[in-house]
């Protein structure tokens, strides 16, 4: 099938410890279980051993204003940071439990086999959003602060201005190429409460959500699994199939 080029990459996301702020890279390792660090870690109480989950109680409200990091490509251990300045490692996290007001600790989800907690997000590697779309949104919200950050994708991709609605579920089910990797659309990004929380830049905004499950069916953006790994770059065009650019 051909493809028509339509759009690039804007920005690329990788969020090492679910449930906080990430980091934005200048190079992203697709790899078939997706993006290299990626959600591999989560904050949990360190007492009680419950795994944090923003918007369902009021104590983890908090999580998405701290950040995290891979401490090194490739490695599996991770820092945190409460004000993008100072990074702790996940042995030092008096900040973290500071701002959380309970002790927190980062621990590392188990692996498909291993003892241990599983990560809540098994729906499809990738997480990928459009320039389209966040304008599809602001123009219902025009008083709201949209950002990507506030939605967490992996891959924001700059569509054209005259590119109207929300084209990535057009692709649904479509394989295309980014760079160097192919993806496949799988299911629209069902959204929650996350999605109002303050975060860095950012204030809480209830609105957010009120519009989105009034006009958008609760989701925004698109959840994609990978065909072929590869390496992807920001500026990056993506290679559409005719078919879904029509």
């Amino acid at each position: 099938m051909s493809a028509a080029p339509q759009g690039r990459v804007a920005a690329l996301w990788r969020y090492p410890v679910s449930s906080m702020g990430g980091e934005r890279l200048e190079r992203m390792e697709l790899l078939a279980s997706g993006v290299l660090g990626d959600r591999t870690h989560g904050v949990f109480h360190a007492e009680t051993g419950e795994i944090a989950r923003p918007g369902r109680m009021r104590q983890w409200m908090a999580l998405p204003r701290a950040s995290a990091r891979c401490a090194a490509e490739g490695e599996v251990e991770v820092e945190v940071s409460v004000d993008g300045q100072d990074w702790h490692g996940s042995g030092s996290l008096g900040p973290l439990s500071d701002l959380y007001g309970f002790p927190a600790s980062i621990r590392r989800y188990a692996a498909p086999g291993e003892e241990g907690p599983a990560s809540r997000y098994a729906h499809a590697p990738i997480h990928l959003l459009t320039t389209s779309a966040l304008r599809t949104l602001q123009a219902a919200i025009p008083g709201s602060v949209l950002d990507e950050r506030r939605f967490r994708p992996n891959i924001l991709l700059d569509t054209p201005q005259d590119m109207g609605g929300i084209p990535e579920y057009g692709w649904i089910g479509r394989e295309f190429r980014i760079g160097g990797a192919v993806l496949r659309g799988t299911i629209p990004c069902v959204r929650c409460a996350f999605t109002t929380l303050a975060q860095p830049g950012l204030p809480d905004d209830r609105e957010v959500l009120r519009a989105l499950m009034q006009g958008f069916d609760q989701n925004l953006g698109l959840y994609c699994e990978v065909v072929r790994p590869g390496p992807i770059l920001p500026g990056d065009s993506v290679a559409l199939p005719e078919a879904a650019v029509a």
